[in-house]
């Protein structure tokens, strides 16, 4: 971990602690903005992160990007970092302002000129960020909420994905860039920005476990102590560690040729993994991790959402085959990057 990535992580780190607690998060569900956190995580420039400072961001890289968002999953954030800056990347791109409101990015289809739906934090947004294809290339507009007629709509988690209907006339801006390229661009980062936050969020699965395991007492022993909690346990921290090497493999990829296939194999097996954690813990837990009063779903049901969001494991899994079926190489050169003439006993890469 590099200097800076450190300061960033450990920056994030103490905001998160002291303003995204169980009772901002409860709060939130009941329909209060966390505006102390959301304006603290303005302050400290992390809606600009990634940008570089010529584009008026403060910089840093798609490695420092994913690392916040992992936080942001591992303290259940209610705010939309990872949909803000995504919206702010893409008007960075094209030389707008950004930076000035809260915004959120939508691609849309024909079938969404007049209605728009699952619209992240769009109660408590100021812009949607619409994209929509024009012949070959792409158009931008910006809809102004305040004229628009928002429907409250939440996932599991509680988080708003909220349908909007467009009421008035919009600007469209047309940009040089393909519709599908941008779109794609956008499809990839939000889901390697989705796991890095399951990630996070199996972390905090799994530390509650192990509290609540040494705390809780059963026949007079800890509940750690038995063989079948140890198992559960085991397999938790298994499929955390999984998944936190799959990240850091993925951010070190961004920009390479394989990219996709990575981030296509990152949210398919997060999405699998994330399930498996969840289960166990409310297992571990039993009664009490089925309670309102226990904090162990604020991170369940977020990765109980999120992992059907940019993507399930299914959907993943048929871009992965494409992916592979459009290659001229055959799947075992395109994962091990050796040719199969080449491969014999005692060959090493």
């Amino acid at each position: 971990m590099s200097e800076m990535k450190e300061f960033i992580m450990d920056s994030t780190e103490k905001i998160l602690r002291n303003l995204s607690t169980k009772e901002i998060r409860e709060s939130f569900e009941e329909g209060d903005w966390a505006s102390s956190l959301w304006d603290t995580c303005e302050e400290a420039g992390l809606t600009l992160l990634g940008i570089s400072e010529e584009q008026g961001g403060v910089g840093g890289d798609f490695e420092d990007v994913l690392g916040v968002l992992y936080l942001m999953g591992k303290y259940a954030a209610p705010v939309p970092l990872l949909e803000v800056l995504s919206a702010n990347a893409v008007l960075a791109s094209q030389g707008m302002e950004f930076g000035d409101k809260k915004r959120v990015i939508h691609f849309i289809g024909e079938a969404e000129l007049e209605r728009i739906e699952r619209i992240p934090f769009a109660r408590y947004v100021e812009q949607v960020v619409v994209i929509k294809k024009e012949g070959e290339t792409a158009a931008l507009a910006l809809l102004d909420l305040s004229e628009a007629d928002v429907k409250h709509h939440e996932n599991l988690a509680a988080e708003p994905r909220d349908s909007v209907n467009i009421n008035a006339a919009l600007n469209w801006i047309s940009l040089p860039e393909s519709y599908e390229e941008m779109k794609e661009k956008d499809l990839l980062e939000t889901a390697a920005g989705k796991s890095a936050q399951m990630t996070g969020a199996m972390e905090a699965v799994l530390n509650l476990s192990v509290f609540y395991s040494k705390e809780r007492k059963q026949f007079g022993r800890p509940l750690h102590k038995f063989q079948a909690i140890q198992h559960h346990l085991t397999s938790m921290a298994g499929e955390y560690a999984a998944a936190y090497s799959t990240l850091q493999v993925v951010a070190a990829s961004y920009e390479k040729p394989y990219f996709p296939q990575y981030v296509a194999m990152m949210k398919t097996e997060l999405s699998k993994q994330a399930n498996t954690v969840a289960k166990a813990a409310h297992q571990l837990h039993a009664g009490i991790g089925m309670t309102y009063e226990h904090e162990l779903h604020h991170f369940t049901r977020r990765l109980w959402a999120w992992r059907d969001e940019a993507g399930n494991e299914t959907y993943w899994t048929n871009r992965l085959a494409e992916l592979y079926m459009a290659e001229d190489h055959d799947i075992w050169e395109q994962i091990t990057h050796v040719k199969g003439d080449r491969v014999h006993a005692g060959f090493t890469i």
